[in-house]
């Protein structure tokens, strides 16, 4: 993506564009949730990343969970689509600014360890108590509605 983004860059410079993306709530045994600690800002957040060309989304979330986390998807499920402008528009610290359509997941079937492979984006990454969801970043908090309509039964959280 990097390649990418540089070029709309280099077209566009720190503009805001709309730039498709995935994210995704990766669970284990114990119900735990898989954080990875960001190197631009030091918060926490989850497995995400946005679209390059030539994939589908979901060849974008199972290469960003690899990145980032080392870890191998084996099923993921679409549980909401999240657009909201207001949500979904990030100013990074460098002054660029995206607005992302954001495609969530959620899996708790994977293969491999935990390891990060990207550690330019990312510090690390580990299972932690699923109350650290209230501590995502705003634009990362659909999410907790989205998992909580997806166990319900209630279909997709479009938002």
């Amino acid at each position: 993506m990097k390649d990418y983004i540089a070029k709309l860059r280099e077209k566009i410079g720190q503009d805001k564009f709309i730039h498709p993306a995935a994210r995704i709530i990766i669970e284990n045994e114990l119900g735990e949730i898989l954080f990875i600690e960001r190197n631009d800002n030091g918060k926490i957040g989850l497995p995400a990343g946005g679209l390059e060309e030539g994939e589908t989304i979901r060849e974008c979330i199972i290469r960003e969970v690899k990145e980032e986390t080392g870890l191998i998807l084996l099923d993921a499920s679409v549980i909401g689509i999240i657009t909201d402008p207001r949500k979904e528009t990030v100013t990074y610290p460098n002054g660029d600014v995206v607005q992302y359509f954001t495609i969530e997941f959620y899996s708790n079937q994977w293969s491999g360890e935990v390891a990060v492979e990207d550690t330019d984006e990312i510090r690390s990454a580990k299972f932690m108590p699923a109350s650290f969801l209230e501590q995502l970043m705003p634009n990362e908090k659909s999410i907790i509605k989205s998992l909580e309509m997806y166990r319900c039964g209630e279909g997709l959280h479009l938002d």
